[in-house]
This record gives structure tokens, C-alpha cells and sequence, in this order.
């Protein structure tokens, strides 16, 4: 049945469904940039071995996804089993972005990685510590004894301990944790005299797992590993990430993240910023 209004204009089905189909094909054109987004491969966001793969996913996906929603560049953890194998992804450009200290290593130096931000907070520094009841109470008295590092490629944990030792005299027998979280579980199960570390897991680790710990040595600070962007990503791109992780501090949907991840957000950085990092490589060789 079809119905009259007093204009005289037919109101029927037919002329119902094109409004409806005006409508949808509006609706189309409005959703088509966010169907573009969906559809648009992530890029691969590298992460630094620091703890184990389950601790840095539980602590960067939701950093992630976040940065993804904010900025609309869809952002994917990515990572190698090791940390010679992250680096080797890095160097082989399979990572978008990365968050690393090793790019300032001399063998990755010149790839073109550029640094956007930081991970915010107080300086990083290197700690050596040992069992809170241990007898050792300075770096001589490590002379012979079994030190745990992250692995030799570390900044703060690896090339900054062993300049401090060099510098004292002190030789040791250098083990692998493979990570950060794997030198303090050799140390608090006494497999070694002594761990080096990132003065930043140092107190997570020790309050997570009830233990304590005690310095023997502790460095001057530096800043925290960055956020760097592969040359080959679209300077809009990398503003837009840029921008993201930068306001995560100031807003109130991240807040949670930032508490399960430990962190105070992000902070502006540049390139010179690292000069002090690629001092202590060079220092030993790297």
C-alpha cells in the first residue's frame, strides 16, 4: 500500500530504500579509511631481550595496543628467542621499530635507525650485587669469582661492569644469563658470587621474588633504552608513534598500562642523547 502526505509526494517502499541506500553508501565512504587501517599490516616492533618472552609480552602488548589505538599505526610484538638473535633481526631490518640500546653497538651504528623516545624515569645504571649475606664487599674481591651477566652484548649489564672492572684489575669468570631476569635467578639460587644488572630489575626482581640483594658497585647513570624507527618507516608514520608513546604519560586510558608495565611512560630523546652509550661500547670494543 502506498501513502500520501499533504505535499503530494509518494512516501512508498521504494522510495524508503533509496534513502536507505544513500545512507549506507555514506556510511561506507566514512568507515573506508578506518577499514583501510584494519586491513593494513602491522608493523613489526622489536623489544629487547630484558626478561623472558612471557614477562615482556605481559608488559608490552598492552603498551602496543595502546600506541596502536592512539595513533592508528598497527603495532606488532616481535622478537628472537636470544638476545644475538634480536640483534640479528635488527641488523637484517625486520623491525620497524625497536626498543634497544644495542643499535649504538659499532656493527649496528651506521643502519640508519633514528631515536624517537625513551623509556621515561630516573638514569639506568650498572649495578653489581651480590647476595645480601655474601662476604664480598667490593669489586677486588671478585678476583677469580664466577660474575653473572646478561649476555655480552648488554650496555648497562655487560660493557659498563666490565669497563669498572678492567679499570679496578679484576678479572673474572664471566656466565650468561641470557637475560636480565636470568643473571638474578643465577644469583639468588648462588650458582654465581655475583650478577650484574640493570639497576631498574634489580629492585622489581628482588621484590617480585621475596629476595635480597646487596651493591657492591654501583655506575653513573644513563639514559634508558630507546624507542628508534627503522629509516625505511614514513616520517608521518613515525610521528604518529612518536606522539603516542609521548602522551601516554598525561592520559588517564594508559594509566593502568603504565602501572603493570613498571613505567612512567615515555620521554622525548635524540640520537646525541646516546653519545655516552656508544663511549662505553667503543670502550670495550663494541
Amino acid at each position: 500500500m502506498r501513502t500520501w502526505h499533504a505535499t503530494g509526494k509518494e512516501e512508498g517502499p521504494s522510495r524508503i530504500m533509496r534513502h536507505l541506500t544513500k545512507l549506507l553508501l555514506g556510511l561506507v565512504v566514512l568507515l573506508q579509511p578506518w577499514t583501510a587501517a584494519a586491513q593494513q599490516p602491522p608493523l613489526a616492533f622489536g623489544v629487547l631481550n630484558q626478561q623472558s618472552p612471557a614477562l615482556t609480552a605481559e608488559r608490552w602488548n598492552p603498551i602496543l595496543h595502546y600506541t596502536s589505538t592512539v595513533s592508528g599505526v598497527p603495532l606488532q610484538l616481535k622478537m628472537g628467542r636470544t638476545v644475538q638473535e634480536t640483534n640479528s633481526m635488527m641488523a637484517r631490518g625486520e623491525f620497524d621499530f625497536v626498543f634497544t640500546n644495542h643499535n649504538f653497538q659499532s656493527e649496528f651504528d651506521s643502519l640508519g635507525f633514528k631515536v624517537i623516545a625513551r623509556w621515561a624515569g630516573e638514569p639506568i645504571r650498572a649495578v653489581i650485587a651480590v647476595p645480601a649475606d655474601s662476604p664480598i664487599q667490593n669489586l677486588h674481591q671478585l678476583a677469580g669469582k664466577r660474575v653473572s651477566f646478561p649476555s655480552n652484548e648488554a650496555f648497562v649489564a655487560y660493557a659498563v661492569p666490565l669497563v669498572a672492572l678492567k679499570r679496578a684489575g679484576v678479572r673474572v669468570e664471566e656466565v650468561f644469563g641470557g637475560n636480565q631476569e636470568g643473571t638474578l635467578a643465577q644469583l639468588k639460587a648462588r650458582r654465581v658470587e655475583a650478577g650484574a644488572v640493570n639497576s631498574r630489575f634489580l629492585g622489581q626482581y628482588a621484590e617480585r621474588e621475596h629476595v635480597q640483594f646487596r651493591e657492591i658497585y654501583v655506575s653513573e647513570g644513563f639514559p634508558d633504552l630507546a624507542v628508534i624507527a627503522h629509516p625505511r618507516v614514513p616520517a608521518a608514520t613515525v610521528e604518529r608513534v612518536r606522539r603516542a608513546l609521548l602522551g601516554m604519560s598525561s592520559d588517564t586510558a594508559a594509566a593502568s598500562i603504565l602501572t603493570l608495565a613498571k613505567s612512567k611512560g615515555f620521554e622525548a630523546a635524540t640520537d646525541r642523547d646516546y653519545d655516552g652509550v656508544r663511549r662505553i661500547y667503543r670502550l670495550v670494543g663494541q
